[in-house]
């Protein structure tokens, strides 16, 4: 069987614990949108992870919110779906396999990281699974590089301990990265960040070659905060929203998965994203920090 993820760490739990009782064949990569909008060919032979539901798929696994209320018009299928936090641990409860204790630890931390359950550490100063998720940063793109990266990883985990992972040159290389890029990066979220009462917007709409950086990182930056809108310019022309509640400051009561639901994306009850086309870009982004600052 293949399957159909997405590039981060959640995706590669997912796979590793799939990789012990299928046999994967080939592991390919999609953004949301793009299933959603029909444009990912899938068949019985794909087992789709942490992305839309697609009819004729054989297998799926998701945990966002915003599908919660697709269930009933999707109605039978061959998977699991669950309100948890992560994809990963919904495939965990669903096949209950001896074979997954060993991956415990990087589950936890999955979890963790997929959810926003860290700490201000976690955040400023990241280490073990935490800092493996950050070299698998979706915005660093789905290049050739990256799938290989990402494909090698699902393999190599299982192989060795983590602390040998982090010292292999392909991830330390990756890891430097990151590390290095993170105090510009706080800089480009400073430069292009205001706070609007309890919400920080991000606009880096023209904003080229942002450096890596942890998405976390904003909430450390603006305490007071309690969610933030990051905006910028999407692969197909279009304008991309993505929002958050703070990991620190939990006190945003919007559902961020069922608003932008109704724009034609979705998420989870504290993060989700939507495209929207760019005529529509300004009256879209109003209304989404209006009902942020409702705060309701």
């Amino acid at each position: 069987m293949r399957v159909l993820t997405r590039g981060d760490l959640d995706g590669l739990t997912s796979v590793v614990l799939l990789t012990e009782v299928h046999p994967i064949s080939e592991i390919r990569f999609a953004h949301p949108k793009d299933v959603q909008d029909g444009e990912v060919e899938v068949t019985a032979d794909d087992i789709i992870v942490n992305l839309p539901f697609v009819p004729g798929c054989g297998l799926w696994f998701d945990h966002h919110v915003s599908e919660d209320r697709k269930l009933k018009s999707i109605g039978h299928f061959e998977g699991r779906f669950e309100v948890a936090p992560s994809t990963a641990r919904v495939i965990y409860n669903h096949y209950n396999k001896p074979e997954f204790d060993q991956y415990d630890d990087m589950l936890e931390e999955t979890d963790r990281l997929d959810s926003g359950s860290l700490s201000v550490e976690d955040v400023t100063d990241p280490k073990r699974w935490i800092l493996l998720g950050l070299t698998l940063d979706p915005r660093t793109g789905l290049g050739p590089e990256f799938r290989k990266y990402f494909r090698w990883l699902v393999e190599y985990v299982k192989e060795v301990s983590l602390a040998k992972v982090l010292q292999h040159k392909e991830v330390s290389k990756r890891i430097d990265r990151v590390l290095a890029e993170q105090e510009a990066f706080k800089m480009v979220l400073k430069a292009h960040s205001v706070l609007d009462e309890t919400v920080v917007v991000t606009d880096l709409r023209g904003v080229s070659d942002v450096p890596v950086g942890n998405r976390f990182l904003v909430y450390t930056l603006f305490p007071e905060s309690n969610v933030d809108l990051r905006i910028f310019g999407g692969k197909l022309g279009n304008t991309v929203l993505a929002a958050g509640h703070s990991i620190f400051n939990r006190t945003c009561n919007v559902n961020v998965g069922d608003l932008f639901s109704s724009l034609g994306g979705g998420g989870h009850r504290s993060a989700g994203t939507c495209q929207v086309p760019n005529e529509r870009a300004e009256e879209t982004i109003d209304l989404v920090l209006e009902t942020l600052k409702a705060n309701k």
